[in-house]
């Protein structure tokens, strides 16, 4: 049977970088004779970002657009790409990531072979042997590192990172995600669903990723989406989550 992996990747202004990235998506997969598909929610960016993807020759085909009228928020932007893939591609694994090519794509087909053999999540972790960063300053190193611990403290994650975007996940994993009552709409969306997995207690792989630097555009992580990234793993760790499967609800 075919093991089919669509990739979700939310968009605002990533024209620069998204034909790059779609195509070396698509060439990493067919170079393993995996089957996918990529799925980019756009937040109807200004620079034409979905005109850009409307442009790939693989469009219609293996690449799909989802554009909304406003920028939404990175969480919503992964929901609905789940709720689209779901609905249109039946896959069995679902990666989101990042478009700005600080994630290699290549990599992706790795998240998906440690899905496809039997976990319910691969991360791509920067904190494993063999991960790190390339020209992160020193204060964006001590943010991720602080917030990381932060999380593994407070929350008992047991990972090692806790904060990357890049991931797979088996599609039960994902479905249980849409069914639960997360919160957050932005980068704490990513906090919130590694909170879920500790709480199924779901086998999580971590595999080593060097993180990139934005080449062209401009990053989305802003000093405001920090601070309620920071809030949102103090409200989880006071409050838990409002609704957890019957399960683990005793646990929250």
């Amino acid at each position: 049977m075919t093991f089919r992996t669509v990739v979700v990747i939310p968009t605002y202004n990533e024209r620069e970088n998204i034909e790059r990235l779609v195509n070396g998506l698509l060439e990493a997969f067919d170079s393993k004779s995996m089957e996918s598909s990529v799925i980019i929610v756009d937040d109807n960016s200004p620079d034409g970002t979905a005109e850009a993807v409307r442009a790939l020759e693989d469009f219609q085909k293996r690449v799909f657009l989802v554009v909304r009228p406003a920028k939404m928020g990175l969480g919503s932007a992964y929901a609905e790409g789940y709720r689209q893939a779901i609905k249109s591609l039946s896959p069995d694994c679902i990666i989101q990531m990042d478009a700005d090519l600080s994630h290699p794509p290549e990599l992706a087909t790795e998240l998906a072979k440690a899905v496809e053999e039997g976990f319910d999540v691969a991360i791509g972790s920067r904190y494993v042997r063999g991960g790190g960063t390339r020209a992160w300053s020193l204060g964006r190193r001590l943010t991720s590192k602080g917030a990381n611990l932060l999380i593994r403290t407070l929350l008992r994650t047991g990972l090692h990172d806790n904060t990357s975007g890049y991931r797979a996940m088996k599609i039960e994993v994902v479905q249980s995600i849409l069914e639960h009552d997360l919160r957050s709409r932005g980068y704490g969306y990513n906090v919130e669903t590694i909170y879920l997995y500790h709480k199924l207690k779901l086998r999580v792989r971590e595999l080593a990723l060097m993180y990139g630097s934005r080449e062209k555009g401009q990053t989305k992580l802003s000093l405001f989406e920090i601070i309620r990234f920071f809030g949102t793993t103090v409200r989880l760790w006071l409050r838990g989550m409002r609704r957890i499967s019957a399960a683990t609800e005793t646990e929250t």
